[in-house]
C-alpha cells in the first residue's frame, strides 16, 4: 500500500531522526508503527467485545441455555452488520 501523510515539519523531522535512531527507512519504521497501532486496536476491541459478552452473560436469567445464549449473540450481530456487497 502506498500513502502520503502530510506532517508538520517538525513531525516529520522527528519522525525521521526516530527512524534513524532505529536504523531503518523511515517509510519501512512507519509501516511498523502503523503495524503495531492496528495490531494493539485489534486487542483491545477484542478484549472489549469479551468484557462485554461476560457482561451480557452475567445478565441472563440462570435457566438460559448456552445455546439460547449463541442463538441471542448471532440475532444480535445480524442486526448490527452492514450489508456486505462483495465485489471480484
Amino acid at each position: 500500500m502506498n500513502l502520503t501523510i502530510d506532517l508538520s515539519e517538525q513531525n516529520a523531522a522527528a519522525l525521521e531522526a526516530q527512524a534513524r535512531a532505529a536504523r531503518m527507512p523511515t517509510d519501512r519504521y512507519l509501516a511498523e508503527i502503523v503495524a503495531h497501532a492496528l495490531e494493539r486496536k485489534h486487542r483491545q476491541d477484542a478484549e472489549n467485545l469479551a468484557q462485554h459478552l461476560d457482561l451480557m452473560a452475567s445478565q441472563c436469567a440462570p435457566e438460559t441455555t448456552a445455546a439460547e445464549m449463541e442463538a441471542a449473540i448471532e440475532e444480535a450481530l445480524t442486526s448490527v452488520r452492514p450489508l456486505r456487497t462483495w465485489q471480484p
